[in-house]
């Protein structure tokens, strides 16, 4: 027990030390977990993306039934363009008034039938 009196009388500067590596840890887990944070919270995984993904889909089964039943709304843009004779792409664009954008095609073959 006097060994570690005289040990600690020795060397007064161990809780500075001790404090200084304690906060060096503490400011790295942190940075580590904003990282990590940052990572996984991006536009991509907000809920808004995979409901206007959904919406985009229901709006291209939509089209598949019936195009003449959609109708036009200021935040989808619907655009046909015919890449072959059976191939016809449709390129849906959503943009709102957050200046958020998704982008989606898709693509019919029809039959050569029709």
């Amino acid at each position: 027990m006097e060994l570690l009196k005289k040990l600690n009388s020795c060397i007064k500067a161990t809780s500075l030390l001790e404090s200084v590596i304690a906060l060096c840890i503490i400011s790295i887990s942190l940075y580590a977990t904003t990282l990590v944070l940052s990572m996984v919270f991006t536009p991509k995984t907000s809920p808004k993306f995979y409901c206007t993904q959904n919406q985009m889909n229901e709006l291209f089964y939509e089209l598949q039934l019936n195009e003449d039943s959609i109708v036009t709304l200021d935040t989808f843009q619907i655009e046909f363009s015919y890449m072959d004779k059976n191939l016809k792409k449709v390129k849906i664009n959503f943009k709102d008034s957050s200046k958020f954008k998704l982008k989606q095609n898709f693509y019919l073959l029809q039959n050569e039938d029709q």
